[in-house]
């Protein structure tokens, strides 16, 4: 019985697959559910193997897609939730704050930070730093506020950001647009001078893109 459902799955997995090669050879892209290509990371750390430089809070992600600092302290004797490089860290509490960081390294996180990993059985192929950029969209951090619970401190609802609905192109196409949008984010992020019209033209014309390219339906 068990080795029958295991089958099942199998043949069910790789109907899924062909449906999205279909779809992406057909209209340029599949669209799917988060929940589909990626999950919340579950695994534990204690807290006493991270430090301030890889301890991540809603504290010390920074508003507005600007990643994260070092936290200003460490809690005690605590399990924390594990993070690997490449996971997406989303605050989950004001989520308005548009709070993200993709992760460069490992370390551990609490409850108030969701922790996106893509799944190792995804039945699509997604570019971490693809899957990163979708969920730094307005588009995202919209739909999440918009399902977010309470009035003081709204918070995320986890149910429903996995409901989210995605584009996914084919992987040379992710990798094209991770090529385009990452220049952008390089070149906004790296003017720390200048005139303050230019610096907001610049973000502007990076968000302009960003949507374009992610927006698939669109074109």
């Amino acid at each position: 019985m068990q080795r029958e459902r295991e089958r099942e799955r199998e043949r069910s997995f790789a109907r899924r697959e062909d449906e999205i090669k279909l779809l992406q050879y057909v209209f340029g892209y599949a669209e799917v559910a988060l929940s589909e290509i990626a999950e919340y990371a579950s695994e534990r750390i204690d807290s006493s193997f991270v430090s301030v430089e890889n301890y991540v809070s809603v504290e010390n992600l920074l508003q507005n897609k600007q990643g994260k600092t070092n936290a200003s302290s460490i809690p005690e004797n605590t399990a924390l939730i594990q993070y690997k490089s490449n996971d997406i860290l989303i605050g989950n509490i004001r989520p308005y704050l548009k709070k993200i960081w993709q992760a460069d390294t490992n370390g551990g996180t609490n409850g108030d930070v969701l922790t996106v990993r893509i799944k190792m059985d995804s039945p699509i192929a997604v570019i971490p730093r693809f899957l990163y950029h979708i969920l730094a969209s307005d588009e995202f951090f919209n739909y999440d506020n918009g399902h977010s619970k309470g009035a003081k401190m709204p918070r995320g609802d986890k149910d429903a950001v996995m409901r989210f609905q995605l584009n996914i192109p084919t992987k040379d196409v992710q990798e094209r647009i991770v090529s385009i949008l990452d220049r952008f984010d390089i070149l906004c992020n790296d003017i720390t001078e200048g005139l303050p019209a230019e610096i907001e033209a610049r973000q502007k014309q990076y968000e302009y893109y960003r949507d374009r390219l992610l927006s698939f339906k669109e074109r």
